[in-house]
């Protein structure tokens, strides 16, 4: 009985192991450098992924590309998912391939790991056939499908998209995009009369910053308001001065005055009622929006 049961644990391992394989299927596209090689100067490089789940035994193609050339190599490759998130592979044949000058292209092996706070798959390489070269690889789920032709798989201004984010440390583009749509806004709140930024606020705006920037087509809408407290005219300039602290903490923590919108609107746009004062505190904010 005791081994019937330990069977089935063992059939239980093996099922959640191999059930999530089907995640490392597909394609990837990403940079390959050798070791201390600034991102910028390396090479393209694509992987496309078939793996048996029920085995984790992995069979596939692999590409890589001298960036803004036509140079290429295209290759057969075999592996192992060995759990989840982790794949080995090896070059198995190398098929098509254009060479620059005297360039080689080398059989290589590597092992990499899907990271999912970074969205990145990555890991170590070394070649098999030329000497002492080893390196990095950073890849991202494709969109595209890898060329099997003897054409470039993808005009190669994403590579540079690409080194420039990894060198900002920002996570893939699809992680970033979620935590953009995740992100939840909540009001500054001040103090009575007062534009001065409170210390428990700054690590939210500087999240806030960090989404931002990582997304070349986004901004952000600070809008100031005040209670009921004074006239309008001076609540219109109080709720301006709040709008304008916050849009300079974001300007000092790297964000571009024009990624920035500015709106005050004074007591005209109160949350909560003014007629007590846990209303009027409530109404000494700033609110915030994205702008697409």
């Amino acid at each position: 009985m005791r081994k019937y049961l330990g069977f089935i644990c063992l059939c239980l391992v093996a099922f959640q192991s191999y059930g999530q394989l089907h995640f490392l299927k597909g394609s990837w596209q990403g940079i390959m450098t050798t070791y201390n090689e600034p991102y910028e100067k390396g090479t393209a490089i694509w992987f496309d992924f078939n793996i048996n789940e029920e085995t984790g035994a992995m069979t596939g193609d692999s590409r890589c590309e001298t960036p803004f050339t036509n140079y290429f190599a295209y290759k057969n490759i075999k592996g192992t998912a060995e759990e989840a998130f982790t794949i080995s592979y090896e070059d198995v044949i190398i098929g098509l391939q254009e060479n620059q000058g005297g360039r080689v292209w080398c059989h290589q092996k590597g092992k990499l790991t899907y990271d999912p706070e970074t969205g990145y798959l990555t890991g170590d390489w070394s070649s098999s056939d030329c000497k002492r070269l080893t390196g990095k690889i950073v890849l991202f789920r494709s969109k595209h499908k890898m060329s099997k032709s003897d054409t470039v798989t993808l005009y190669h201004s994403w590579f540079n998209n690409m080194a420039f984010e990894l060198n900002k440390g920002w996570k893939a583009y699809y992680v970033r995009d979620a935590e953009m749509r995740n992100f939840e806004f909540q009001p500054v709140y001040f103090d009575h009369d007062k534009d001065e930024l409170k210390a428990e606020f700054e690590s939210y705006l500087e999240d806030m910053v960090r989404v931002v920037e990582s997304h070349s087509d986004l901004r952000i809408k600070i809008i100031g308001h005040t209670d009921s407290n004074g006239t309008d005219l001076y609540n219109v300039g109080l709720s301006e001065r709040r709008a304008q602290r916050i849009k300079q903490f974001l300007m000092d923590h790297g964000l571009k005055e024009d990624r920035i919108e500015i709106e005050y609107r004074g007591e005209t746009d109160p949350a909560m009622s003014n007629s007590n004062s846990i209303g009027k505190q409530l109404n000494r904010r700033v609110d915030f929006e994205f702008v697409f």
